[in-house]
């Protein structure tokens, strides 16, 4: 059945979405939760203010007892006066001694008129309620005699009324003496109903009324009589309760101010928190990025540089930042002027790419690529290590100008040769052809052989290269290595064997162990140009085999020694001694020695040769026959 409104035409009502702003919701929550403390802190602060406020009256109390404490006390020295007076009055003696009891009593009284008391009347004896002081008086008439004189204050109504008014009493404090289980005030008499009157502030209850009363012992003057100080409590609970309120309307204005505050400052904090955030996961981002980031302000000064840059260059952020650029980056001054800087991030073009600048630190040579991004306080600059680029790129060119000339000797003979039997075949003697024909299968030999080094360093490069490990015997290997090379050399130059007589096995690649021979003894004899004697020699131990190829040639500089087995490394590369090469041949000897779980090192003095060793394991322990 369809509702009514639409049956008569009437629109339907929509309902209303209550649309609640999800951030003002958790606000409210947050700030309910902090008002909740808060509040019961005012609480607190507020009974804490009442309990100060009875605190507050037990000491006004003390203080008006202690000043009616000092009104009696003035008194009660103005009564021992009166009765050492009668003591010393000629009169007053001849009285005590017609006196058959030898006692005179009198009667003082202290009133607004009289504030140091007057003697009024002659009694008998003191009343009960009273201060009585007694003094002795000896003196001789016919013979020794021996009297007294008592002077005493009531202690009634009319003397507290007298005492109230000259004791410092607080606005609704009142004063009374305590006798047997009645409070004796100004206008009345009172039985004490509860509680019991002591020197501490106590409560009361007297004829129905409750009070805070603070008392003290009037002394041996008055026994049994006390004087107390009191208020009603009804007045301190009024006073306690007034100040819980004012110090509970006080606070909960200040936590209703405070709540008002942060409600008003909240999306203020909100936004400082979450750019806080945003700025401490940049930091944490830009801490772990693998490019150096550096940011110069206007005045030139150094305000950023990442871990990154510390990695890069060695240069410590601490050391750096808040420091000119210019003083603390070697060069920066020059390097600035070539890096172009983009006006934003996304701008730059072929003219505006990274730039690769040499920088020097400490002696130590780093080639950055980088490129700046302008900001509005100064520039961001981004840069990366490529000195191993920069390193591969110098020895791509330096290996594409040597073996070009590696190539331009054997091809240009080959070329020779070729075109000389080519054009003038049948001119030429024979040995001439026969000399041509063996020239072009030198030339040929050596170009396999170049292009075996290039092939064979590119196999280890990529770990293509196969090496089979079993023991083998390396006197065969090495008497092998210097038959051959004794073909090559002419007569200023011998080969020599230095061998022991037993010669364990050798666990490696017998084949590429020939390989690295041969390339050593190549190397010592292409660095032996005066020539001289070469050796190979062979010695073990108990772990390791080690094979050495000594010679008598140029040797090798000191600062050179650690860089030979690099590839495309050579000693001569300008070719001024006349010493050809790929520049593989160590690093391939090195390669693979590496392969057979061996180590190849140089010994050299430069002008007095060199001698490069490589040890490969003991396969097995041989032992000379007795």
């Amino acid at each position: 059945m369809k509702p009514q409104a639409a049956l008569t035409g009437a629109p339907v009502p929509q309902r209303r979405r209550l649309s609640i702003r999800p951030g003002r919701v958790g606000l409210t929550a947050a700030l309910l939760l902090l008002a909740a403390p808060l509040a019961v802190a005012a609480w607190g602060l507020g009974n804490y203010a009442a309990q100060r406020e009875r605190n507050n009256a037990d000491a006004r109390l003390a203080d008006s007892l202690n000043s009616a404490r000092r009104v009696y006390g003035h008194a009660l020295s103005n009564v021992d006066s009166a009765a050492g007076g009668f003591a010393n009055d000629r009169q007053v003696q001849r009285r005590l001694l017609h006196d058959h009891r030898h006692v005179l009593v009198w009667k003082m009284v202290v009133d607004s008129d009289h504030p140091d008391g007057r003697v009024v009347s002659q009694h008998d004896a003191p009343p009960a309620a009273a201060a009585v002081r007694t003094v002795n008086v000896d003196f001789f008439a016919r013979a020794h005699t021996t009297g007294r004189v008592v002077v005493f204050l009531p202690l009634d109504r009319r003397f507290v009324e007298w005492l109230t008014r000259n004791a410092d009493l607080g606005g609704h404090q009142q004063l009374a003496l305590v006798r047997g289980g009645s409070l004796v005030g100004v206008s009345r008499t009172l039985p004490i109903e509860s509680g019991r009157v002591g020197t501490g502030p106590r409560d009361i209850r007297a004829a129905g009324l409750d009070y805070r009363a603070v008392a003290m012992d009037l002394g041996t003057a008055a026994h049994g009589i006390k004087l107390v100080a009191l208020e009603r409590s009804s007045h301190i609970d009024a006073n306690a309760g007034s100040a819980r309120w004012r110090a509970m309307g006080l606070a909960f204005g200040v936590v209703a101010a405070l709540l008002a505050l942060a409600y008003s400052v909240s999306p203020s904090i909100a936004r400082t928190r979450v750019s806080k955030q945003e700025r401490e996961r940049a930091e944490r981002v830009l801490a772990h990025v693998g490019d150096g980031v550096l940011h110069v302000d206007r005045e030139g000064v150094i305000r950023l540089w990442n871990p990154a840059a510390e990695a890069i260059t060695g240069l410590r952020s601490d050391a750096i930042c808040n420091e000119p650029a210019e003083e603390m980056i070697p060069g920066w001054q020059e390097i600035a002027a070539r890096v172009p800087v983009a006006r934003r991030p996304g701008d730059a073009d072929d003219s505006w790419s990274a730039e690769t600048v040499p920088l020097e630190i400490e002696g130590r040579e780093i080639w950055l690529s980088i490129v700046g991004v302008s900001l509005g306080d100064g520039t961001v600059y981004a840069f990366r290590d490529v000195t191993r680029d920069r390193r591969l790129e110098e020895l791509r060119a330096q290996f594409v100008a040597t073996i070009s000339h590696e190539l331009r000797t054997p091809l240009a003979s080959l070329h020779g040769a070729a075109m000389t039997l080519l054009e003038r075949q049948d001119e030429l003697h024979e040995q001439t052809r026969r000399d041509l024909l063996d020239m072009i299968a030198v030339q040929s030999k050596r170009l396999a052989a170049l292009t075996e080094e290039i092939l064979l360093a590119g196999q280890l490069d990529s770990g293509a290269l196969r090496v089979v490990t079993r023991p083998f015997d390396p006197e065969e290997l090495v008497w092998t290595a210097a038959a051959a090379a004794r073909l090559r050399v002419g007569d200023e130059t011998t080969i020599d064997v230095s061998i022991p007589a037993v010669l364990p096995k050798v666990e490696g690649d017998a084949e590429r162990t020939r390989q690295v021979l041969a390339n050593l003894v190549d190397n010592a004899i292409k660095y032996s140009p005066q020539g001289g004697r070469i050796v190979l020699g062979f010695e073990a131990d108990g772990e390791y085999a080690r094979f050495t190829v000594r010679d008598e040639g140029l040797g090798i500089p000191l600062g050179e020694q650690k860089r030979i087995f690099e590839k495309f490394y050579r000693l001569d590369p300008d070719h001024r001694r006349g010493i050809g090469g790929s520049g593989l041949g160590l690093y391939i000897c090195r390669e693979l020695v590496r392969s057979m779980n061996g180590r190849i090192w140089v010994d050299s003095d430069p002008g007095k040769g060199a001698a490069f060793t490589f040890e490969l394991p003991v396969a097995d322990r041989v032992t000379a026959p007795a």
